[in-house]
C-alpha cells in the first residue's frame, strides 16, 4: 500500500484531536504534491500536519526516551491557537499559573468529575513512563498504555495526546513497519475512546487504569478494518447534512430530542 496513504491516514488520526477537518484522500494529495491548498482547511490542517511531520522527524531520529518526547512537543510550533505558548515546556504550576491544568470530563461542562493534572511535572516523570514500557512485553497494548498515561500525566502546556500518540508510536517504532498506531476513524467509536480515555484520567488506582485502557484498547480498529478503510478511502463520498434536502433530520446527540 502507497506509504503516503499510511501515513495521511495518521496524520488525520492525529488532527482528529484538534478538530482537522481533511480527508484522508486530501491529506494524502497534500502529502504527495507537496501542496497544502489540497486540504479541505489549508490555514488550520496544514498547520497541525506540519506539526505531525516535524514530530515525526524528531522520533524517528532519536528514537523512544524522555528526551525525546520532549523534543517532539517541541516541534509543535504551527498552530498558534492549538500549540504550547513554550513548546517542550514541562509545566510547574507552582511557579507558573499558566502551567496549572484541569480536564473536564462531564459534558454539560461542570467541574464534577474533573480531572486535575500534577501541578508539577519533571523528566522522572516521563522516565516512569519510558522504563514501564521498555521492561513490559511491549505490546500494542503497552504502546497505547504509553499514549494514555502521557495523555493524562499532562506533561506540556498544549498538544499532549498529540505527543503521546506520536510518542506511542515511536515506543514501537511503526515508522518503519507503517502499521501505525491510530485512534478510530469511525466517529462513534472514535467518542467511546475519549469517553474511556476520560475513565483512565479519572482512575485513582492502577486497576482501574486498567480497566479504563481494556475498554480503550476495544474502540480500536482491526489491522483488516484498517486496510478495508483505506482501500475505499480515495473513493470517499460524503453526504453532508445540507444536502439531505428531502430527509428529515435527527440528531442523536440533540438533547431533548425524542
Amino acid at each position: 500500500m502507497d506509504d503516503n496513504l499510511s501515513l495521511a491516514n495518521f496524520i488525520v488520526s492525529f488532527g482528529s484531536m484538534n478538530g482537522y477537518s481533511s480527508t484522508v484522500l486530501q491529506t494524502k494529495l497534500a502529502l504527495d504534491f507537496h501542496n497544502l491548498s489540497q486540504l479541505k482547511n489549508q490555514h488550520h490542517d496544514g498547520e497541525l500536519l506540519k506539526d505531525a511531520l516535524d514530530g515525526i522527524t524528531v522520533a524517528q531520529k532519536m528514537g523512544f526516551s524522555t528526551k525525546s518526547i520532549i523534543e517532539i512537543n517541541k516541534t509543535f510550533v504551527h498552530n498558534q491557537n492549538e500549540d504550547p505558548n513554550i513548546p517542550g515546556h514541562l509545566r510547574k504550576a507552582s511557579s507558573n499559573p499558566d502551567d496549572a491544568v484541569i480536564v473536564v470530563t462531564d459534558p454539560n461542562d461542570t467541574t464534577d468529575g474533573a480531572y486535575y493534572a500534577p501541578e508539577n511535572v519533571c523528566p522522572q516523570d516521563l522516565d516512569d513512563i519510558v522504563n514501564e514500557f521498555k521492561s513490559s512485553e511491549q505490546s500494542v497494548k503497552d504502546a497505547w498504555r504509553v499514549f494514555a498515561e502521557l495523555s493524562k500525566l499532562q506533561p506540556f502546556q498544549d498538544g499532549n495526546k498529540r505527543t503521546a500518540l506520536i510518542a506511542a508510536n515511536t515506543a514501537l517504532n511503526t515508522w518503519g513497519s507503517k502499521d501505525y498506531l491510530i485512534l478510530p476513524f469511525d466517529n462513534i467509536e472514535h467518542a467511546a475512546f475519549m469517553v474511556n480515555l476520560m475513565r483512565f484520567y479519572r482512575a485513582t488506582t492502577k486497576e482501574q487504569e486498567n480497566i479504563a485502557l481494556d475498554r480503550i484498547i476495544d474502540t480500536l480498529p482491526t489491522s483488516k478494518e484498517i486496510q478495508y478503510y483505506l482501500s475505499n478511502s480515495i473513493e470517499q463520498k460524503d453526504e453532508g447534512i445540507n444536502k439531505l434536502k428531502n430527509k428529515r433530520v435527527k440528531s442523536f446527540f440533540k438533547k431533548n430530542l425524542d
